[in-house]
């Protein structure tokens, strides 16, 4: 069950990236973000309002600021990423939050995996390279390495990455202080207040130029995005943070390289296909 609230909670996440891929045609990453974070806020108060909560507030403060900075920060880079580049080329850069997870996950959580599930990481990476690559050669495998860095939105991805791989950990460590219920309005709340900060002066001119048109789109990527977010609380409750950061970019990649297909008409390449292949090994492996 709580391997099946991973994979559901994985879905979620990459239906929210194409949407918000597609919603950036019309609105700026910024509003994008307010908006996500409003309809956030409405949903955890509501629940807070039906259910029981419960905070030890000491515990949770330090942590929890850290999430909410961290949490705007990242995800204006991440939208900025994705509205820049091809979908099947950034989305899989996210590969190496498990990375960085394992490392965050034994220093704060004193979480261990097997040998074969850090295999299973490897596979992840290794994976990304050759979906990156330009051709299926090693030395073009390799080289994907220099491309992303040169490349602005890979480098963007990457950081974004390196954020997200500590935020389930801070997550946990503040769901052990606190209710899922509060978590989500202490976090909706601060980082609305962070990105009216960062919109003061445009911020209700850009509010006014969103067309009604658009509204459809925009309510469906803030309705998946919230769904993404709750069920993503309940997954790091139930399993270690590195596997749970593994499913997730695992079926992030494969969907980044089919809606792409879809949507943007990205090319699909060999390249593409075994980095997929890869990467199915490498979640089975830290599945086991």
């Amino acid at each position: 069950m709580s391997f099946l609230i991973c994979i559901i909670s994985a879905f979620f996440w990459a239906i929210f990236d194409l949407t918000r891929k597609i919603s950036l045609q019309y609105i700026g990453p910024k509003i994008l973000l307010f908006l996500f974070t409003f309809v956030q806020l409405i949903i955890f108060f509501i629940w807070i309002i039906f259910d029981e909560f419960s905070i030890v507030f000491t515990n949770y403060f330090f942590p929890g600021l850290i999430l909410i900075i961290i949490g705007v920060i990242s995800a204006i880079l991440f939208l900025e990423a994705i509205n820049s580049s091809e979908l099947s080329l950034t989305i899989p850069l996210l590969s190496f939050s498990p990375i960085f997870s394992s490392v965050f996950s034994f220093i704060f959580l004193d979480e261990k995996l097997k040998y074969i599930q850090y295999l299973g990481i490897f596979f992840i990476l290794f994976g990304t390279l050759i979906l990156y690559a330009k051709e299926l050669k090693l030395n073009s495998i390799f080289l994907s390495i220099k491309t992303i860095k040169k490349n602005t939105s890979a480098k963007l991805m990457l950081l974004v990455a390196l954020i997200w791989s500590i935020t389930p950990v801070l997550d946990k460590i503040c769901l052990k202080s606190s209710s899922i219920n509060i978590h989500g309005l202490i976090q909706s709340l601060g980082m609305l207040i962070f990105l009216i900060f960062l919109l003061r002066k445009n911020f209700l001119k850009q509010l006014k130029d969103i067309k009604k048109e658009t509204l459809k789109i925009i309510s469906f990527t803030l309705l998946v995005g919230t769904s993404a977010t709750i069920l993503q609380f309940y997954a790091i409750t139930l399993n270690f943070v590195p596997i749970m950061e593994s499913i997730k970019r695992a079926i992030g990649q494969f969907s980044s390289v089919f809606f792409g297909k879809m949507f943007f008409r990205e090319k699909v390449t060999s390249q593409k296909i075994i980095g997929i292949i890869l990467l199915s090994i490498g979640v089975s492996f830290i599945l086991r």
